[in-house]
């Protein structure tokens, strides 16, 4: 392994004390050790809520509260081996987490930098939880090696979410060890770097004496437990064998038979004189879920020694069955001792013990030490030190600035658009046109659904080629399939539509292709997001601003000056860009239909379509409620206003949100979205209300005269901008995490959007254009009181991620 100085400190993150029964965990720590470095092994940080038998292990961890760990107990601790008692909680709820990360982890994490622990150590991880993954990002490790020697993810009493905390501890390893065949397999599906290393054996076993050949002194040695089936063992005792159980008893489980012999545990040292004075070895492990992933870390030993090892069928044995015994029952087990004298041979001692030789201490520990160092030149540098800032919003800021130019450029060209409209058209035909939007909001709905949010969503989690063309082009004949099918009736139907909307009917048929151009280009230009592929998506967004605007220009030199321009430069606009996505998205285009991949569509869209609910909340009733009882001056007017705050939020809430959502989608990226949210959310507020207030006097003086200024307007219209873009931002991070994220973040959207329509129709017939405003700021504090209210946790954890 490398001795770069970074490198020659180890963390060990154990899921054992160092005094429990001698197994890898303290194996490879002494072996590091041994090898020149400084080792830091963090005993059992909890993985399920502790029990009466876990007291005397409990009562020793308080007791070493006040003092270092000087003593191994029967194991003696290395020299440059630190043992640390963790003074942490069980990661196993909410609270206990929460405690964990205010106080406990953050003062374990700065004793551990006092006593000489650097950034950038190898870290070896043996269970994923809450604690552990904290943990590795308060102490910043260089590569993390995953050493899964259990079969966790099926013990009876993992946390609920155990399946995302191990789906983030392999995103953030380089490197996964198994020990069993069965875990090997199962971790080569979900990691592309898996090594099957054994602890091994120690040479002093290959010295001890042969057996007796009569066979009849058994042995199991290490630690009792319940995943330990006590009935074997009986039935060798009843066999007229004697029996012998030494070590460590952590519980009664299937009780020892009474005829069996208790020896206590003895120091590794002396371990193999105590062992070769029995004839055979016994490992009656309970075939369970758990115990599917176990290869006995004694088993070299046994092998070592010659003796015959008499088994339960795990599935880690199964290579192994000419040379142990294999059996199920009682009866199995009796049977096959008493005929260990007629069955034992010379040669088949002989290659036990060769087969063991491949897999002693050194030559194990040597395969590590080589998967480490491979692991090791294929992992990028992680940054060690640096700005806070840097690591918070590296990623984010990179995908940032490239939208920030190109989507700038473009939400500056469509609000020009507006404006320009604005003063074009004059005040009512602008309000035509504003009503033909706000129906719009609600008639994409059907067609588009969630299909952009999901393809945004999905595709970061996909790195095949494969799998993202099976996505894209099943998403999009989803999308094509279902738009068609929306489109019939709304046609069909477009004067009893038109008649519910109060609009006129020409002005319902271009609010009807303005929504389906508008989903047309959203749902083809997402991918371009989910791909993190900011330039060319910026680029769609900046020929879709640019050519309205243009379009409009033209069509308004020629004279024609009604809501027919605006609409339908807007229309020619989107289509114009709907083309370029499509054709940056070429190589991904194939017709096709994965089941699978629509599984995987189907439910998410429909949720997210509740977003779209929200923004056509936003949108529209203001609109429709102040032309019924104010008229189109009034729509026009309240659009000025609009357009100059909120349009421009929402301008900005999709740059935003177009970087949020990609990079949010991972765990690390989550963890880093939120680190910023926390620190920047009230600063950056304050700011933007200061901008969209300077933005509302200037928009108000570029749309002209006929727009009257209001200072009470320009603040209500500007605190409402500023509500909606932070609710935005929220609900991105919720949508980003998962499914459960994203039902929070729809129905937060969804208070709030109703919330503005109801206020809608109760203040704007008092208050007019103030009244809207006004139910924008109290609909969107609404949303934001349900985030903090019922969904604290996910806005301010990272924990609980893709569970």
């Amino acid at each position: 392994m490398s001795r770069d100085p970074a490198r020659a400190q180890v963390l060990i993150l154990s899921s054992i004390d160092w005094s429990a029964a001698w197994q890898r965990h303290q194996i490879f720590a002494a072996q590091f050790a041994a090898a020149g470095h400084e080792v830091f092994f963090i005993e059992n940080t909890g993985f399920r809520n502790p029990g009466l038998s876990d007291l005397p292990r409990l009562w020793g961890r308080v007791s070493r509260i006040a003092r270092p760990r000087l003593s191994g107990g029967a194991n003696p601790i290395p020299a440059r081996v630190r043992v640390i008692s963790p003074q942490v909680a069980p990661p196993t709820s909410s609270a206990l987490r929460r405690l964990n990360s205010a106080a406990l982890l953050p003062r374990l994490a700065d004793y551990l930098r006092r006593v000489g622990l650097r950034e950038g150590a190898l870290a070896m991880v043996y269970v994923p939880t809450a604690t552990t993954l904290e943990l590795l990002e308060l102490l910043k490790p260089g590569l993390v090696v995953y050493d899964c020697a259990s079969n966790f993810r099926a013990h009876p009493k993992a946390p609920a979410d155990f399946p995302s905390l191990e789906r983030r501890l392999l995103e953030r390893s380089g490197l996964v060890v198994c020990d069993s065949d069965f875990l090997y397999q199962q971790k080569k599906n979900e990691h592309s770097h898996v090594a099957q290393i054994h602890q091994g054996v120690p040479s002093s076993f290959f010295a001890a004496r042969p057996p007796d050949p009569a066979f009849r002194r058994f042995c199991y040695y290490g630690t009792w437990g319940k995943e330990l089936d006590g009935a074997l063992l009986g039935a060798l005792a009843r066999s007229g064998l004697e029996v012998t159980f030494s070590g460590f008893i952590k519980t009664a489980g299937r009780a020892l038979p009474a005829q069996a012999r208790r020896l206590p545990p003895v120091r590794r040292e002396a371990l193999v004189e105590r062992l070769q004075g029995f004839d055979a070895f016994a490992l009656p492990y309970r075939i369970t879920p758990f115990m599917l992933g176990v290869i006995p870390a004694k088993l070299y030993e046994m092998l070592a020694m010659g003796r015959p090892v008499i088994a339960t069928p795990l599935p880690s044995l199964k290579p192994l069955e000419d040379l142990i015994y294999i059996g199920e029952t009682p009866q199995d087990w009796a049977r096959l001792a008493l005929e260990l004298p007629r069955r034992e041979t010379d040669a088949l001692r002989r290659r036990r013990v060769e087969l063991a030789r491949e897999h002693t201490h050194e030559r194990e520990f040597a395969r590590l030490q080589e998967a480490i160092e491979s692991a090791s030149r294929r992992q990028r540098p992680r940054p060690t030190a640096g700005p806070a800032r840097n690591a918070i919003f590296g990623p984010f800021l990179r995908g940032l600035s490239t939208l920030t130019l190109f989507y700038g450029l473009a939400r500056a060209a469509t609000l020009l658009t507006q404006v320009a409209a604005g003063r074009w058209l004059g005040v009512v035909e602008f309000g035509k046109a504003g009503l033909a939007i706000a129906a719009a909001a609600f008639l994409q709905i059907p067609p588009m659904l969630g299909f952009p949010l999901t393809l945004t969503k999905f595709l970061p989690e996909h790195e095949s080629e494969r799998e993202r063309r099976a996505l894209i082009s099943t998403t999009l004949t989803a999308f094509l399939i279902w738009a068609s099918a929306t489109a019939v009736p709304a046609l069909l139907w477009r004067y009893k539509l038109a008649a519910m909307s109060g609009l006129p009917p020409g002005v319902f048929l271009f609010a009807l292709a303005y929504a389906y151009a508008t989903a047309l280009y959203t749902v083809l230009a997402s991918p371009l997001l989910g791909l993190r592929r900011f330039k060319e998506r910026g680029s769609a967004e900046t020929i879709y601003g640019f050519s309205a605007l243009a379009l409009l220009a033209l069509l308004a030199a020629l004279g024609l000056r009604d809501y027919r321009t605006l609409l339908g430069a807007l229309c020619a606009a989107l289509l114009g860009a709907s083309g370029y996505a499509a054709w940056r998205l070429r190589s991904l285009l194939r017709p096709g239909f994965d089941r699978k991949a629509f599984r995987t569509v189907r439910g998410y869209a429909i949720v997210a379509s509740l977003n779209l609910l929200t923004a056509a909340f936003v949108l529209a009733p203001a609109r429709l409620i102040l032309n019924a009882c104010d008229g189109l001056r009034a729509v026009g007017i309240f659009g000025a206003y609009f357009t100059a705050t909120a349009q421009l939020a929402l301008a900005l809430l999709t740059i935003a949100a177009s970087v949020i959502v990609p990079f949010s989608s991972t765990p690390e990226g989550h963890r880093r979205a939120l680190a910023a949210f926390r620190r920047w959310a009230l600063p950056l507020s304050a700011a933007a209300a200061c901008g969209f207030l300077a933005a509302a006097v200037l928009g108000l003086k570029l749309f002209g005269r006929q727009y009257p200024m209001r200072p009470q307007w320009l603040a209500l219209f500007a605190a409402a901008a500023t509500l909606l873009l932070l609710h935005g931002v929220v609900s991105a991070l919720l949508s980003a995490r998962d499914f459960s994220g994203l039902s929070v973040s729809a129905t937060g959207g969804l208070i709030a959007g109703v919330g503005n329509a109801v206020l809608c129709l109760w203040m704007i017939p008092r208050w007019g254009i103030g009244g809207a405003a006004g139910a924008l700021i109290v609909g969107y504090a609404l949303g934001l009181a349900f985030y903090a209210a019922a969904e604290t946790e996910m806005v301010y954890s990272p924990r609980r991620f893709h569970e």
